[in-house]
């Protein structure tokens, strides 16, 4: 893990060479608008030391991603007067990643808004989930 990767846009951005609307910032954090909004006043935050994904943050640095998502959600919630918020976080091509340098989507919600669910839940077999649990705890 890197402080900055010269060809990552956040990095850049946390060094001031490219642009962005500030929301937040400590000494680890940064809070900026998206570019490319789900809603009004969607907010990426970004640990400023650079990590690909939630398998390489320091586990600082993901605790002060969190406190400051919420910080966030707070803030849209106050003064944008949102009626919910939705986290949202992706990791790898696969996970949908597309800038990879962790980063924390916190997006306001309106009851009108155009967001649908990624997925339609569907009730899994008990056995399924147990099976699936087992593996996961290495048994």
């Amino acid at each position: 893990m890197s402080v900055h990767a010269a060809d990552c846009i956040f990095c850049r951005i946390v060094a001031g060479e490219a642009e962005s609307a500030r929301v937040y910032e400590d000494d680890s954090v940064l809070a900026f608008l998206n570019i490319a909004p789900a809603t009004e006043g969607h907010t990426l935050v970004i640990p400023k030391r650079h990590a690909r994904n939630i398998f390489d943050i320091a586990p600082a640095d993901l605790g002060d991603v969190a406190r400051a998502a919420k910080r966030v959600a707070e803030l849209q919630r106050d003064r944008l007067a949102c009626e919910g918020v939705t986290l949202f976080q992706s990791n790898e091509a696969a996970g949908w990643q597309s800038v990879f340098h962790y980063h924390v989507h916190v997006v306001p919600r309106y009851r009108d808004d155009p967001l649908v669910p990624p997925w339609r839940p569907t009730t899994a077999e008990p056995a399924t989930l147990e099976r699936i649990a087992g593996r996961l705890r290495g048994v």
